[in-house]
């Protein structure tokens, strides 16, 4: 009954929900994920199970940014895809059993970006609008919602 409850409210969470904190939740999710293998005890199965579904979420970023519908300014998708290639190099790195402690900056990027589709979000929901470089309202990382 619970774990029903609780998928009902998920549901309805993702009906309702904007695109942006779509892609805050999905972040801040993997960045909890992130931060339960950081522990010395985790298997390198754990660790690379994390860091692979984090990966995959910046794999579909580095697709929607690439898309020519994609409405952010090409400054800001040129800044994200260069995040995406750091992401890329510092999880290799992970998975490749040198550096575990580089989780910290995964777990770091993920909630800073959520922080700003959060704020950008709950501003525009009040009225007003953000700074940006064209003075247009910000946009989500996937698309123009």
């Amino acid at each position: 009954m619970n774990q029903h409850l609780h998928s009902s409210y998920t549901e309805h969470q993702r009906t309702f929900e904007t695109t942006r904190e779509g892609e805050a939740r999905a972040l801040l999710s993997c960045a909890a994920k992130l931060e339960d293998v950081r522990a010395d005890d985790i298997s390198r199965e754990d660790v690379g199970t994390a860091i692979r579904h984090n990966q995959k979420l910046w794999s579909l970023f580095q697709v929607s940014l690439c898309e020519p519908s994609n409405p952010l300014p090409k400054e800001l998708k040129g800044t994200l895809l260069n995040l995406s290639r750091y992401i890329d190099k510092v999880s290799f790195r992970i998975l490749a059993g040198s550096e575990k402690e580089l989780i910290r900056s995964l777990i770091s990027i993920n909630r800073t970006i959520a922080k700003g589709l959060n704020v950008n979000n709950e501003a525009q929901k009040e009225g007003q609008t953000p700074s940006s470089p064209q003075g247009k309202p910000p946009q989500s990382i996937t698309t123009s919602a």
